[in-house]
């Protein structure tokens, strides 16, 4: 059963027990009603003349018997009254319907009220009053029109019950379709996707509701998988592009050495040897560049959210990159502070600024590096960054013209960012306060340690 017609079917069932409720209990009170109204008027009746006043003649009990005339007390109660005498006999007006009686109306002290039938059937209401020699006095109403009155109620009440039902059911359907109609709507675009695989097909769902939310929820959450799968499409492609470029020469280096054993023409001393470096260098460039787009191929998600000490991160870098840069010197100034992320991608991260660094900076220069709470900032001596390209400088694959020649991948800086940004930071290139030289920078929120006073600008 589809879940607008489960809604509109509780609706009605919701509704029609409300009003069966309210229907029963109106019957009741309305039953309760009569029916007090009915024995009020028994009762009005009682006692009649004379009975317990010595003062007031009693008429004679024979006068019930006989039909009375109008200006005689006991009038008002000739329809529907009987006697039954202290000797067991019933007297009856003539021509009246009489109340079939109990040995235990005979035996009646005070006054009761009960439910009872003539000799024809006829239901009746019966006021049983004793008189003080001994005889009962029946008086008795027809419950037909209480009973008439009673059973039109019920007939209305049960159609106004199916009626709201019905009515509930129609209504609930109604809105229940008019609110699914963006669920519909949602439904339709989510199959559309699942069988075309098209994630830019456009979910339009407007409104503020639950569903309105979750529409935009799923317009979003797809517009990210698209905007994940153009981005890993882009990387694909320009991997493709730059691996073409060193898998060409790498081939064809060895195939030089392979044509060389081969042909029997042995390469001179000096070029095999530099050949068999460029080979070297090469394979060396082509592994750094599939580690490199394996750490971009990776998701933020995939990061550690560990404790990471970030003096510890930089000084780890400094170490690396003062390895295989001798002719470059360090002033690292590094102070101690956290981040909640992944050790081993800070690491990089840093690692890559001090790699571009010596890249550009001539040899005795400095590169220096500054960490602080929120901060890491590495600065060379080199030609600097022209300004309109430091934005693209973190583009992937992206090289300034002037270091086409130099070796690397043009993915160092685009891993940078991508870290920065999976950490809650971003990275740029600023103004150096010497004037000469780039100065990159990289800002991350720190993480606050127990027990550790905040950083300045940092609050609680």
């Amino acid at each position: 059963m589809l879940l607008r017609s489960r809604v509109a079917l509780i609706t009605a069932a919701i509704v029609a027990v409300a009003i069966a409720a309210i229907s029963t209990v109106t019957y009741l009170s309305t039953e309760h009603s009569l029916r007090t109204q009915l024995d009020e008027t028994l009762l009005g009746g009682w006692p009649p003349p004379g009975e317990g006043d010595p003062s007031v003649p009693k008429p004679g009990l024979e006068d019930l018997c006989r039909r009375s005339t109008p200006g005689r007390p006991l009038q008002r109660f000739l329809e529907g009254v009987q006697l039954l005498k202290a000797d067991g006999t019933v007297c009856a007006p003539p021509g009246v319907d009489s109340v079939v009686v109990d040995p235990a109306d005979r035996a009646a002290r005070t006054v009761t009220l009960r439910d009872g039938h003539t000799r024809s059937g006829t239901p009746v209401r019966v006021l049983l009053g004793p008189f003080s020699d001994g005889n009962v006095l029946v008086i008795s109403r027809s419950l037909a029109e209480v009973d008439s009155t009673l059973a039109g109620l019920r007939t209305i009440l049960i159609a106004v019950s199916v009626l709201g039902a019905l009515l509930a059911a129609a209504a609930g359907l109604l809105l229940t379709r008019r609110t699914l109609r963006p669920m519909a709507r949602l439904t339709g675009a989510a199959e559309e996707i699942a069988r075309t695989h098209d994630l830019d097909l456009p979910v339009t769902v407007s409104g503020r509701d639950e569903v309105g939310r979750l529409g935009r929820a799923f317009a979003a959450m797809t517009g990210a998988l698209a905007d994940s799968r153009r981005r890993q499409r882009a990387l694909v492609t320009d991997a493709a592009h730059e691996l073409r470029t060193p898998l060409t020469s790498l081939r064809t280096n060895i195939d030089l050495l392979a044509r060389s054993e081969h042909t029997g023409r042995a390469l001179a001393d000096g070029d095999r040897g530099r050949l068999l470096d460029r080979l070297q260098a090469q394979a060396g460039e082509l592994g750094d560049l599939v580690t490199e787009l394996v750490v971009l191929a990776r998701d933020e998600h995939e990061f550690d959210h560990a404790d990471v000490a970030m003096g510890t991160v930089v000084r780890h870098a400094v170490r690396r990159a003062s390895s295989r840069a001798r002719k470059h010197t360090f002033d690292v100034r590094s102070a101690e502070w956290h981040v909640c992320g992944d050790e081993g991608a800070l690491e990089r991260m840093v690692l890559n600024l001090l790699d571009n660094a010596i890249k550009f900076a001539p040899a005795g220069s400095a590169v220096t590096v500054r960490s602080e709470p929120g901060l890491v900032s590495v600065a060379d001596e080199g030609p600097g960054i022209a300004a309109a390209d430091r934005t693209s400088a973190f583009d992937r694959f992206w090289r300034a013209p002037e270091a086409r020649s130099l070796p690397g991948s043009g993915l160092g800086l685009a891993i940078v960012v991508d870290i920065a940004a999976a950490h809650g930071g971003y990275a740029r290139f600023e103004d150096p306060p010497s004037g000469q030289g780039a100065l990159a920078v990289v800002r991350v929120p720190p993480a606050v340690v127990a027990g550790s006073p905040l950083p300045p600008g940092i609050r609680d």
